[in-house]
């Protein structure tokens, strides 16, 4: 995954309109996951909570943290 991609997922996750359509987003991407989606996520997490945005830092943060687990389970 380029840095550009995961960034195109990390917005699209943020803007999911629900958990079900999160999921599914989940879902649909989780194989391809990797080092740069995860340090990508986490460099979007700290200008979140630099821009004071601390909400959508700790969402996207769990979000991941999430994911995490679910890659390592498969």
């Amino acid at each position: 995954m380029t840095q550009q991609e995961a960034l195109d997922l990390i917005k699209q996750l943020l803007k999911a309109k629900d958990e079900d359509e999160l999921m599914q987003l989940v879902s649909l991407h989780l194989s391809s996951l990797d080092g740069t989606f995860f340090s990508t996520a986490d460099a979007a997490v700290r200008q979140l909570e630099r821009d004071g945005k601390t909400g959508a830092a700790n969402a996207l943060r769990g979000l991941t943290d999430r994911m995490l687990r679910m890659k390592t389970l498969i």
